[in-house]
């Protein structure tokens, strides 16, 4: 029986069997559909992290929102343990921690808020619901306001216009007069095409096909800095190896330094595209600017503050630039 028994471990052995089974394997999500612009950065970690982590921490990637739930359902689940690994925007998952909505309002850059002690503060926030937060790869691009033909403003003032908005950008758009409906971006292309909104709040990157025919205006100057991160279950983070976490923290870290590196300027040549097929900017300038800036940065951390009276100035100290 003795015999039988080593002849099997050394057939196991052979076929790699004992090394596939001691890594540890991780089920990763995004908050937005996989293949999309806002997955493809989370899933290339995902192929660096198989790579360079075979024998020791392999991650199975179940996909992206919608197909996998609502997008506002991921978060939770990873806080849960249904998912050890995932990629979101902070305004996805204000249901676990309403505080996450301060990414969009960083001002410094991410090694500035690893230094001033604000990505601490934002990381032991998230230890409290049971994530570890591994990077930020999505900075330097901002939100714009979009307008359909006919829907052409010349101020700050957004009385008499109804918005598609989503929680990242809605308070903001409220506070400018205009009524909002918040939905999906499936949802998008089909309320601009029926009239039912007269615009909605996007990036440059990213834009779906189609909504070049119903959009007409672009709003400038962008607002927020859109965010994307890296986030994982704490208590499957703190039980992963020195070696497992040192694999994962590079690829994190790889997509931060990356996104720092080039995403402004990928956003202008995107954006300097738009207007190239037909899209009207409409700047603000002077006082008008400064009132569109700071209307969108008040209204953001007016419900920081609200949330956490505590936490909220320290984070506006450590993120804002002013």
């Amino acid at each position: 029986m003795r015999k039988i028994l080593t002849a099997a471990i050394a057939a196991l052995m052979t076929t790699g069997g004992i090394a596939s089974a001691q890594a540890v394997q991780l089920q990763a999500a995004s908050c937005f559909p996989q293949g999309s612009f806002f997955s493809k950065r989370f899933e290339s970690m995902i192929e660096a992290v198989n790579s360079a982590g075979e024998g020791v921490v392999q991650i199975n990637y179940v996909g992206g929102a919608p197909a996998i739930g609502s997008q506002l359902t991921v978060v939770q689940k990873v806080a849960q343990g249904v998912y050890d690994i995932n990629s979101c925007t902070g305004s996805y998952y204000q249901n676990v921690l309403p505080e996450a909505d301060a990414w969009k309002l960083l001002e410094r850059t991410p090694t500035e808020i690893r230094g001033n002690g604000g990505w601490a503060l934002m990381n032991e926030l998230h230890n409290a619901k049971n994530l570890e937060v591994l990077s930020r790869h999505l900075y330097g691009t901002h939100f714009h306001m979009f307008l359909a033909e006919g829907s052409k403003i010349d101020k700050p003032d957004l009385s008499g216009l109804h918005l598609r908005t989503a929680p990242t950008y809605g308070p903001f758009f409220k506070a400018l007069g205009a009524t909002t409906q918040d939905t999906g971006l499936q949802q998008i292309f089909p309320l601009m095409e029926n009239g039912t909104v007269k615009g909605y709040g996007w990036p440059v990157l990213g834009h779906q096909p189609g909504w070049e025919t119903v959009t007409k205006y672009r709003v400038d100057p962008g607002f927020y800095d859109v965010d994307l991160m890296i986030l994982a279950n704490k208590r499957a983070w703190d039980s992963l190896s020195d070696e497992a976490r040192k694999i994962l923290s590079e690829a994190a870290m790889q997509l931060e330094a990356d996104a720092m590196a080039n995403d402004e300027d990928l956003s202008i040549s995107i954006g300097n595209k738009q207007v190239e097929n037909g899209l009207e900017i409409i700047e603000f300038t002077g006082a008008d600017r400064e009132k569109w800036l700071s209307s969108a940065r008040e209204a953001g951390w007016a419900s920081i503050i609200a949330n956490n009276s505590e936490a909220g100035p320290k984070l506006r100290a450590a993120f804002a630039n002013e």
